[in-house]
């Protein structure tokens, strides 16, 4: 089992794992010829997920991997192990990493060339302890299916603002209402015996799904309830400074939330080039939802 690559891009690694930092303490890094996916996952169906697949040329240069599964290796980590080397990487140039064995455990080895005003350079190395999933582990780790069609979908106000909201709602239940129709309204609310209170969002946009037009009252609202305190998780996500973001609304049954992000943007400017139109990424989130 061998893999090593030299990381391009420590400013969107560390952006993603400041998103995750609020879901939990530990990650899956899976890695793939195909795609390196960063995953917060839970065992129970009423935990909190994200997921982010991503092509490697978007954090990676010279990637190698072999193992003898199918060459994937999928690793669980502390996110604050990943926050703390990806912050000091960003300050460092030839940043290699390598999955090697220490005293017959498994690490990821980090190496990487820091600089000073003077100019002369420091070799700095770090390590993060992970743990090897097996492949019939890994076979339950699935991502939740998402319903078909959603009743309501639309395009969030900036991720900033919405934080200011949700930070007084979640002072006043532990529940929102979160709620969207097909004329371009958002809505969040909070209920309770004592207190009612909401924000509304006007003139957003609906995104266009392919082969696919609403039917009904478009002006009719779609609604979930989830705590406050996953939107407020959520939310984390502004640290990724999205492109966009679009919450899909199934109703009383399921939330999405979809960050679309350009990672690409924070390479280093010696990293080769892309075509037009490759360099846009996701997170998906997905929300529990409560009908009590």
């Amino acid at each position: 089992m061998r893999f090593k690559a030299n990381l391009i891009n420590p400013t969107g690694l560390y952006k993603i794992a400041q998103t995750l930092e609020r879901l939990g303490q530990t990650c899956i890094l899976s890695l793939s010829n195909e795609n390196v996916r960063l995953i917060k996952y839970r065992d129970l169906e009423s935990g909190m997920q994200a997921w982010t697949k991503l092509q490697p040329s978007t954090l990676f240069s010279n990637y190698r991997i072999e193992s003898t599964n199918r060459n994937e290796i999928h690793l669980s980590l502390l996110v604050d192990d990943l926050l703390r080397v990806s912050r000091t990487a960003q300050q460092c140039t030839d940043i290699r990493v390598q999955l090697r064995r220490k005293r017959d455990l498994p690490v990821l080895d980090w190496s990487m060339v820091s600089e000073n005003r003077g100019g002369s350079t420091t070799m700095i190395g770090q390590e993060i302890q992970v743990s090897l999933i097996p492949p019939d582990r890994w076979q339950s780790i699935r991502e939740p299916l998402a319903m078909d069609y959603p009743d309501a979908y639309v395009r969030l106000p900036d991720l900033n603002g919405l934080r200011q909201s949700a930070s007084r709602l979640k002072s006043l239940g532990k529940y929102l209402i979160v709620s969207a129709n097909m004329q371009g309204t958002f809505k969040l609310m909070i209920e309770t015996e004592f207190v009612q209170c909401e924000s509304v969002y006007h003139h957003l946009e609906n995104p266009r799904l392919e082969n696919y037009t609403p039917a009904g009252d478009l002006g009719d609202f779609r609604s979930v309830k989830i705590t406050s305190e996953d939107f407020s998780s959520f939310l984390n996500s502004h640290h990724l400074e999205p492109l966009r973001s679009v919450c899909a609304i199934h109703d009383e049954s399921q939330v999405t939330f979809y960050v679309y992000m350009d990672l690409e943007s924070y390479q280093y400017q010696t990293a080769a080039p892309h075509l037009a139109g490759t360099r846009e990424s996701i997170m998906t989130f997905h929300i529990p939802v409560y009908n009590e």
